[in-house]
């Protein structure tokens, strides 16, 4: 199969396999949580949860439905035909889906779904390790971008670290100073402990010309994309329930990264290309 990669054939298909597991659970417990009133509900009537953030969770879970059934759809197009590009999509997509439910699962919203939510963020993080390790060196070191994309894909995200970075840390100081966290700490937790350095990595080694970073960036730029669309959407969502007033400032901003890490994907699909033809084993 020429012109065409899967990485070590059986890992890949495995990864697949994993992420479509994850597209059809993430797409059950988003749909439970659009039209089962009762499964947040229940939490406010004990006090584990306000109404904002329930507005904000099935604002996440409307935008968490089509995205469940793009995965699926990505990975039975990459059973059927095993391209690299698809299967990059795939990765970028699973950390969506790794981030969303790792919110639930650290926030502790214990619905009656929850240890569904645990289930998706193990299978998602393990299916980030088998999809990271079906590319070959020999492949990796094949795969090439202009030193242009590769340097503005590196300004636009070393900005959201710059830009996100210090408003984080100015919301969670409070909060430490009150030895009382928010209710969405997690998502500072997530970013400053995990997604920022990831996104530095991913630009060191854009900037170095680090083979492995024209892999990486891919699933950064499509993982920046959702998450930045659910956000948004969250934050209008909100709003339009009456539960958030003005300030609308965080929905521009989301607004803004998730069109800019949409077109940066797009012209990134389009330029990543590999030097020579590799042939599956």
């Amino acid at each position: 199969m020429k012109n065409e990669y899967s990485g070590r054939l059986q890992t890949g298909r495995m990864t697949a396999i994993m992420a479509l597991l994850i597209s059809l659970m993430s797409l059950f417990v988003s749909l439970s949580g659009i039209f089962n009133k009762s499964l947040y509900e229940d939490l406010l009537q004990v006090g584990s949860i306000t109404q904002t953030l329930i507005i904000g969770s099935r604002g996440q879970d409307i935008v968490f439905a089509p995205l469940a059934l793009l995965l699926a759809v990505f990975s039975i197009l990459y059973l059927l035909k095993h391209n690299y590009k698809i299967f990059i999509t795939i990765l970028g997509l699973t950390g969506n889906f790794l981030y969303g439910y790792a919110l639930y699962a650290f926030q502790g919203q214990y619905t009656t779904l929850y240890l569904i939510y645990i289930l998706i963020l193990g299978l998602s993080i393990y299916c980030l390790i088998y999809g990271f390790t079906s590319f070959e060196s020999d492949f990796i070191k094949t795969t090439f971008l202009s030193k242009s994309i590769r340097i503005a894909i590196s300004v636009f995200l070393f900005f959201i670290i710059i830009m996100l970075g210090p408003i984080w840390i100015a919301r969670i100081i409070p909060d430490i100073t009150r030895h009382t966290p928010q209710e969405t700490y997690g998502v500072f937790v997530l970013d400053l402990g995990i997604i920022f350095p990831a996104i530095a990595i991913t630009v060191s080694m854009l900037l170095r010309n680090k083979a492995f970073g024209n892999i990486l960036a891919g699933v950064i730029l499509f993982k920046a994309f959702t998450i930045c669309l659910s956000w948004g959407f969250a934050e209008v969502y909100s709003r339009l329930n009456g539960v958030i007033s003005g300030n609308y400032e965080m929905v521009a901003i989301p607004g803004i990264l998730s069109v800019i890490s949409l077109v940066f994907y797009v012209v990134y699909i389009q330029k990543l290309n590999v030097t020579q033809i590799v042939l599956d084993r």
